[in-house]
């Protein structure tokens, strides 16, 4: 029997992850890899991926849901995490791979309302590395992360 699932762990660039903690950007969004088993109520786990390589804080998935770059941008504004520019230049080299002519604007994100960000006292280093996928977090390892 697999573990239950309470949340998910994403490699954050560490020079972004102050818009999140400091400057309230609370729309996060990601291409659509490690989601599906992901709900309301569940956790999204901060890796920040370049110098520090540990988990950095968490904050709560409010609402979670699969949108086109151009959708997100209307709804949530500057509420996003990363801007529009900084969402495409991202979406390039998936847009290419897609081929036939693979439209930046037809990409979906899997984008998540966070609510509650709270930015960890010590970070957390994790005994593998996360990858640009993400990783579900067990409620095992979620309190493991939490008790230190």
């Amino acid at each position: 029997m697999s573990e239950e699932i309470v949340g998910v762990a994403y490699p954050v660039p560490s020079n972004l992850l102050d818009r999140i903690f400091k400057e309230g950007k609370n729309v996060f969004i990601k291409h659509p890899t490690c989601f599906k088993k992901l709900k309301p109520g569940h956790k999204i786990l901060f890796y920040a991926s370049h110098e520090t390589r540990a988990i950095v804080g968490e904050a709560t998935i409010k609402k979670i849901k699969l949108m086109k770059i151009n959708e997100i941008y209307k709804k949530y504004g500057d509420r996003v995490f990363i801007t529009k520019e900084e969402a495409r230049e991202y979406t390039k080299p998936l847009a290419e791979r897609k081929g036939k002519g693979g439209k930046i604007r037809d990409i979906e994100f899997v984008v998540m309302v966070l609510e509650n960000p709270i930015k960890y006292e010590k970070p957390y280093k994790p005994r593998r590395f996360i990858t640009a996928g993400g990783k579900y977090v067990t409620k095992k390892e979620y309190e493991e992360i939490r008790k230190k």
